[in-house]
C-alpha cells in the first residue's frame, strides 16, 4: 500500500549541484507513483510503496552526502530519516524520532 511522504533537500554549491538535483528528482520519479506535488522548490510531497528507508538510500546515491542534506518523513506518523550532512542538531531535539540513514 503507498504512504505519502515529503521530503526536503539542500543541494550545496560544491562539485555539479545542478546535476545532483536533477539526480534526485529522477530518482524521486522512480520511487514515486504518479502523485507527487512540486509546487515549492526542494520540497516535493508523494506517494510510494517503497518503505522510507529504501527511499533515503536511494536519495543517499544521488547526493553528495558531505555536502548535501536531504530529509524524509512520513506524512502520517512520527518517522522521518536524514541522509547527508547535518550541520545543526537541533533537528534532532525538533523530531527526536528522526534517524540517520547512510555514512
Amino acid at each position: 500500500m503507498a504512504e505519502t511522504y515529503w521530503i526536503t533537500f539542500s543541494i550545496a554549491k560544491t562539485g555539479n549541484p545542478d546535476q545532483r538535483y536533477q539526480d534526485v528528482l529522477a530518482e524521486l520519479r522512480k520511487l514515486t507513483s504518479d502523485l507527487w506535488w512540486t509546487e515549492m522548490s526542494h520540497f516535493i510531497l508523494f506517494h510510494s510503496d517503497h518503505s522510507i528507508d529504501d527511499i533515503a538510500i536511494q536519495i543517499l546515491a544521488r547526493i553528495d552526502y558531505e555536502a548535501d542534506l536531504a530529509l524524509i518523513s512520513k506524512t502520517d506518523a512520527q518517522e522521518a530519516r536524514f541522509v547527508g550532512h547535518l550541520e545543526d542538531a537541533l533537528l534532532c531535539e525538533l523530531m527526536p524520532y528522526v534517524q540517520k540513514v547512510g555514512p
